[in-house]
């Protein structure tokens, strides 16, 4: 059953299992028992989660109590397991053999067990910790529709797909888009998967159908739209899943014009918890806008005001979107972050600045595109240790570089995905994230067409985009256009698939954002049939 926490954010329901080893214990103390506790930010208890049985004089205890919880993939969860001794003869709690702290994100990116010494009086104790998802996540419903009398409302040549989507509260979900099938009025497109979970959790929301026509040089022309619901669709093929296409005035175009259900089966499909268990790890890297529009960072006023007590309010976005996603990188005790910059002067080989939209926070020099410059240690590699080493090279960032314009993301974008494309034929097992921080977006026509450009080039690789809007009074909506679905490159090619989601700043806590990331890898997955094992 899919699990809806209180900010109604999808949520996967997981089942937790405690057990021990090696346990000593005295004589008036021959009984075990774990308490487990929520912990908040500063490593301190808020409540008390779970609780085990008491297992009685046995070294080695796998309980029955289990800890059922919400694994919310953008929120650090983190618990502490206390181990409690009982004494058998009056069942009272006698004192505590130790006590050792996890969090959910680490757990299933070590593919779904932790092992934890714990040091007691007594002697080492081994706590082991697994969480196990129900097979309800890899459900999927294969579907396959087909048109009938499609015809171009301006007569041009037919080139015909469609995209599925969800109109979700906060953005359009993109659930499949279609092969493109040329001069058929009758197209019959392949058959696709949609997680079923995804299609429960939105169950009371449409599903809408677009069927376009492709249209070189231009924006596509839709031909005409339906819609219907999961419980319309699993009623299966026939008459009831036929529906005429409507054209967006919501007139119909021909009683014949239509779209209809060819094939509904539910089979099982790749999982985001399968691909962590197979080892894929993200490879996260980061993009701050440091363009004049956000101020001078010695004016109180700027969005990347230096202040010795309160964060700037990048820096306060960096801090709530990068924590809970260090747990998946592929040394999470030690992990490296791509720590990039866009829209400022920087010293350029020769030594003069130049205006780069993609350099390195760390060391501040210009960054060329992929070449040997990006070997590891090379004074140009991004990456910097942990969220301490990228807090430190954001603030030398913003007082070594010398602010400029316009606002340009697309370099970062291509950046990245040169990594990601690399990815797509070595098959490391590498998913890439990159998080974009702006106060505003594409400052022009130009720029807009060529973040479009890298937007679409990237989405046919495993690599996500999380565009987060800075600055409460600035105008964030071309970060916000660049979530259309219909996005298409300047040499006429089309979005693969949802690879770009944006959020304000101000609703990171609500916002489904990042929790759409596991979401996107797995149709990543599933669209390629890749194996990461």
């Amino acid at each position: 059953m899919l699990l809806v926490a209180p900010e109604k954010m999808a949520a996967y329901g997981v089942e937790i299992t405690l057990a021990i080893r090696n346990a000593r214990f005295y004589p008036s103390a021959d009984g075990v028992r774990i308490r487990v506790f929520s912990l908040d930010k500063e490593s301190e208890i808020v409540e008390q989660v779970a609780e085990t049985e008491t297992i009685y004089g046995q070294a080695d205890s796998l309980f029955q109590e289990k800890l059922n919880l919400n694994f919310r993939f953008e929120k650090l969860q983190r618990f502490r397991a206390i181990i409690y001794v009982l004494n058998s003869s009056t069942n009272t709690v006698m004192g505590s053999m130790g006590s050792g702290d996890f969090d959910l994100s680490m757990m299933f990116a070590c593919g779904g067990r932790l092992t934890l010494p714990i040091t007691s009086s007594l002697s080492t104790i081994t706590l082991e910790i697994s969480g196990k998802v129900p097979e309800y996540y890899s459900q999927f419903l294969r579907l396959r529709f087909s048109g009938s009398y499609i015809h171009s409302p301006d007569g041009l040549p037919l080139q015909l797909y469609y995209i599925l989507s969800i109109p979700a509260e906060d953005r359009t979900i993109m659930l499949h888009k279609s092969e493109m099938l040329k001069e058929t009025k009758n197209p019959e497109w392949a058959a696709f998967s949609v997680p079923l979970f995804l299609l429960n959790y939105f169950n009371e929301s449409s599903i809408q159908v677009f069927v376009y026509n492709y249209t070189p040089n231009h924006d596509d022309q839709l031909v005409g739209h339906c819609t219907t619901t999961l419980t319309q669709l699993q009623q299966g093929v026939g008459h009831f899943n036929s529906y005429m296409l409507m054209e967006a005035n919501g007139k119909r175009i021909h009683e014949k014009t239509c779209v209809e259900l060819k094939e509904l089966v539910l089979e099982n499909g790749p999982t985001f918890f399968k691909m962590l268990e197979d080892n894929v790890k993200l490879q996260l890297n980061t993009a701050i806008d440091l363009t004049a529009s956000n101020g001078n960072p010695v004016n109180a006023g700027s969005l990347h005001y230096i202040h010795p007590h309160h964060p700037s309010a990048y820096l306060e976005s960096l801090l709530h979107t990068t924590p809970p996603l260090l747990g998946y990188l592929p040394n999470p005790q030690n992990p490296y972050i791509g720590a990039l910059g866009f829209g400022a002067k920087v010293q350029g080989p020769g030594g003069a600045l130049q205006l780069s939209h993609c350099f390195c926070l760390v060391s501040l020099i210009l960054v060329l595109r992929l070449t040997s410059r990006f070997q590891n240690g090379a004074p140009t590699d991004p990456r910097v240790e942990g969220l301490a080493g990228l807090i430190s090279a954001y603030r030398t960032a913003t007082m070594g570089v010398q602010p400029f314009a316009p606002t340009d993301f697309s370099e970062v974008i291509y950046f990245v995905s040169k990594f990601a494309k690399a990815e797509s034929r070595r098959h490391v097992g590498l998913y890439f994230l990159l998080l974009i921080y702006s106060d505003g977006g594409p400052a022009n026509a130009l720029n807009m067409k060529r973040t479009i450009d890298a937007v679409v080039d990237a989405s046919a690789h495993p690599m996500s985009i999380v565009a987060v809007g800075v600055g409460q009074d600035r105008d964030h909506s071309p970060m916000r256009n660049l979530e259309k679905l219909t996005l298409k490159h300047s040499d006429g090619r089309l979005l693969v698939r949802q690879n770009y989601t944006f959020v304000e700043a101000s609703e990171l806590e609500s916002s489904d954002a990042l929790a759409m990331i596991p979401v996107q890898m797995t149709q990543w997955k599933r669209m390629f049939h890749f194996n990461l094992q």
